[in-house]
């Protein structure tokens, strides 16, 4: 969710629209887990949106997320709203936003996979403000940190991106910050969620020969320190097979290159893959299967010589569309170097799996 802070003169004009729209939604998940989980879990969320068309051509919005119920590992949080609100003030062409949004670099910024030193900060719980456009098929926005405890800001941070004939462009920048206010979180830090670096990115991508090309560089400093990544990716369609494959130059650590063969067609999708990130190895392959009578079956396998990486697991998955917003999801998966994780990426699919087995029912409304 986001979270929106406005002039007292917005806040005053947009109580007093009449006739807002106002809608509900949320979701709901009851499941069993044997490892991560070890028993039963639940998780439900309530968002409420509001939204009224001014007269002037612009739209004020409010969003307001309410988790109900996260239960989960023996660990029972009820009612918790913190971080959960979100007003905006839109255009269609400008867009003036407060709270859990994504920062402007990070959101503007588009490279090559694998880069080290793009260390653009990451939103996670913290209030940003940002001012976004578009102009001729440009995006562009600007943004900051806000303390909302203190009104102070910190590490403003802008990026823009757009076409120009045939080529595609990208470029943003955050300045550094001195750590007082992202340093405060272990968790944060530890997850590489917030970052202090300065940082200047661009990145240029076009067709070639029916190749999709991008080649990308990104500088980081903190603290007088510089380091820099200069990459390429490539990206070739060959009939219901993409072939892909990156190599980023890094200054401090070995280089990242890693290759991909893709395939989609005939409610099959399949992926097989190897990189190698500072001279860690790294392989997967994985497939999915859509039966086209609501079950979609996938299963497996990534692994590699990184001791910490908690995606290294053999799975396999089935879910089940029982209509209406509702759905019937287990899986199993075998994390071979790390266990009891509950974030395990797939190969396809987009899954985020729980160690062990897990059954769950999940609702949308």
């Amino acid at each position: 969710m986001k979270n929106i802070l406005l002039s007292s003169a917005a806040i005053v004009a947009f109580a007093g629209a009449a006739a807002a729209e106002v809608s509900f939604s949320g979701t709901a998940t009851l499941g069993y887990n044997d490892e991560y989980a070890d028993g039963v879990y639940s998780d439900v969320d309530l968002d409420i949106t509001m939204s009224q068309e001014l007269d002037n051509g612009w739209t004020a919005s409010l969003t307001y997320g309410v988790e109900l119920e996260n239960f989960e590992a023996g660990t029972d949080t009820d009612f918790t709203t913190d971080d959960n609100l979100t007003v905006s003030l839109s255009n269609g062409t400008y867009a003036l936003t407060f709270g859990d949004t994504e920062y402007a670099a990070k959101e503007y910024w588009s490279g090559v996979s694998e880069m080290d030193e793009d260390r653009f900060s990451e939103v996670d719980g913290e209030d940003v403000l940002k001012v976004s456009g578009m102009f001729g098929g440009i995006e562009a926005g600007i943004s900051t940190g806000v303390d909302t405890d203190t009104g102070d800001t910190y590490q403003t941070s802008v990026g823009v991106k757009g076409e120009i004939g045939a080529v595609s462009f990208s470029a943003a920048y955050q300045e550094e910050t001195d750590g007082t206010v992202l340093g405060t979180s272990a968790d944060a830090v530890a997850n590489g969620d917030y970052s202090d670096y300065e940082v200047l990115a661009l990145s240029v991508g076009t067709s070639f020969a029916g190749a999709d090309v991008t080649v990308a560089y990104a500088q980081s400093t903190l603290l007088g320190a510089k380091e820099d990544s200069t990459g390429i990716e490539v990206s070739y369609p060959v009939g219901d097979v993409t072939l892909g494959a990156f190599y980023v130059s890094e200054s401090a650590l070995d280089d990242n290159y890693g290759m991909s063969v893709a395939y989609a067609a005939n409610s099959i999708e399949g992926k097989v893959y190897y990189k190698s990130l500072n001279g860690s190895d790294e392989f997967g392959l994985g497939a999915s299967y859509d039966l086209n009578n609501g079950l979609v079956l996938s299963a497996g396998y990534i692994d590699g010589d990184s001791t910490t990486d908690d995606d290294f697991a053999t799975y396999v998955t089935a879910e089940y569309d029982l209509g209406g917003g509702a759905s019937l999801f287990a899986s199993y998966a075998d994390q071979t170097n790390v266990g009891g994780g509950d974030d395990i990426d797939t190969v396809v699919g987009g899954y985020e799996l729980k160690d062990g087995a897990t059954v769950a029912l999940s609702f949308k409304f």
